[in-house]
């Protein structure tokens, strides 16, 4: 962050020159030099190409360096803003649905034979002609006896390095006059919270909805189930299985509704404690775990319900979407009142780590997270087997008498469960409040 470096005196030229050998310099930058000099043995041959290919590997990773310190520079005042932050924590989520798509699409279109090396024939064609492809074929060319081919295209990823490096430049020269606007405060505008008016039961609700808002590993945790109910049916939703695929997914989301949340005292941290000072007894107790779950599914009962349809949407047969919608509506009671009740039976203190916007399980506390992950999804899977039995029973029972009566019994019965969570965690956390509070406490967030 050239922020950092501002009140340094120092001239732009001197602090690029320095930044960009700080960035060669290490382990890491020699550890992709040596890694790309193993172009030399296996793409280079003769003396035209062994040379080509040393002076391309160093191109490369300078382009990389240069290409870096851009990124870095252009960014760096949007991500000391707290929006910023927001998005590069939701960075995350691109990369978690792509690792999931091929590991459940890739694997599949392999065995069925649709997915070979002929399918990515065309795909060098262009790829040669993009930074990181200029050097490798100009290796190609010199030993193929083309050295003012190489020598051109050498000189194509050397222009593309002054421009990068140009604009860095330009970058770091404007960061370093600019006043830094990302830590001033907010307006502060003069209206009441939602629901507050609602007793604490509203009071909490209001607080809860508004950190799901705000708060990046909240919106990174409403990414994740979204995609974890995708990447649960991507590779059956288009084969006759669909429905196992579609009522599975729902399934599945309403459970990590249940493990993201099943430590929220923890997850709280210290702030706990001015909290604690309302919850006198079991009925305000009650009024704290189920203002949280008016918020959360404030939140997940429209969001799994789309995902639900979408997903039928894409089998074909939209109309299973209130199947699917069914199974939302119990699971999302089963794994509220698993999370009030993890909350409480299984607290542990949250630590967040640099780099890292999720909050983890501090040390010695693992077992705690995983019994947390492992009990939310067994008990919403037990929670939901009757609301998918009758799903697939009554299948051929008409549409207009079933779904309406499906989908208010599975309501209703998600209701009891939540209302059940609450009841348990509230009689579970009256004595122990104290403790709760030195566990909240010891969270560093």
């Amino acid at each position: 962050d050239p922020a950092t470096l501002a009140l340094y005196p120092l001239r732009t030229r001197p602090l690029a020159v320095g930044l960009l050998a700080a960035s060669a310099t290490g382990a890491w930058p020699l550890a992709n030099v040596l890694g790309l000099l193993g172009v030399t043995i296996g793409l280079a041959h003769g003396a035209p190409g062994v040379v080509v290919a040393v002076i391309a590997v160093l191109l490369q990773v300078l382009f990389c360096i240069v290409l870096a310190r851009f990124v870095t520079t252009a960014l760096a005042g949007l991500l000391r803003s707290r929006r910023g932050k927001d998005f590069a924590a939701l960075l995350i989520l691109p990369v978690f649905a792509l690792y999931e798509a091929f590991a459940q699409v890739v694997p599949r279109l392999t065995a069925e034979g649709k997915l070979t090396t002929a399918s990515f024939a065309g795909v060098g064609g262009w790829l040669r002609w993009v930074p990181p492809g200029l050097a490798p074929r100009a290796i190609q060319d010199a030993s193929d006896g083309h050295p003012g081919t190489a020598l051109l295209r050498l000189a194509l990823l050397a222009a593309v390095i002054v421009v990068l490096g140009w604009l860095w430049i330009r970058f770091l020269g404007r960061a370093l006059v600019t006043a830094d606007t990302s830590t001033q405060s907010s307006t502060v505008h003069r209206a009441a919270l939602p629901f507050a008016r609602r007793g604490l039961r509203g009071t909490v609700a209001a607080r809860f909805w508004l950190y799901q808002r705000r708060e990046p590993g909240s919106l990174i945790y409403w990414g994740l189930i979204a995609v974890i109910m995708v990447a649960a049916s991507v590779s059956t939703i288009r084969t006759p299985s669909y429905l196992g695929a579609l009522l599975g997914s729902a399934g599945f989301g309403a459970a990590f509704i249940g493990v993201f949340h099943a430590n929220s005292i923890g997850m709280t941290g210290p702030a706990f404690g001015v909290e604690a000072m309302a919850l006198t007894g079991r009925r305000a107790l009650r009024g704290y775990f189920s203002g949280q779950n008016v918020a959360l599914g404030i939140i997940a009962v429209p969001l799994l319900t789309a995902i639900s349809f979408g997903l039928a949407a894409v089998a074909g047969h939209p109309a299973d979407g209130f199947l699917g919608m069914a199974v939302d509506l119990a699971g999302i009671g089963a794994g509220l009142a698993l999370s009030n009740i993890f909350t409480v039976a299984l607290p542990y203190p949250a630590e967040k780590r640099a780099g890292n916007p999720t909050p983890r399980a501090a040390d010695g506390y693992m077992g705690h997270a995983i019994a947390g992950v492992f009990g939310s999804l067994f008990g919403v899977a037990v929670a939901v087997t009757p609301v998918v039995l009758a799903a697939v029973l009554t299948r051929h029972d008409p549409a207009a008498a079933r779904i309406p009566l499906l989908l208010v019994c599975a309501a209703g019965y998600g209701l009891v469960l939540a209302w059940a969570g609450v009841r348990v965690a509230a009689l579970a956390a009256a004595p122990a409040l104290p403790e709760l509070y030195q566990i909240a406490v010891r969270s560093k967030l």
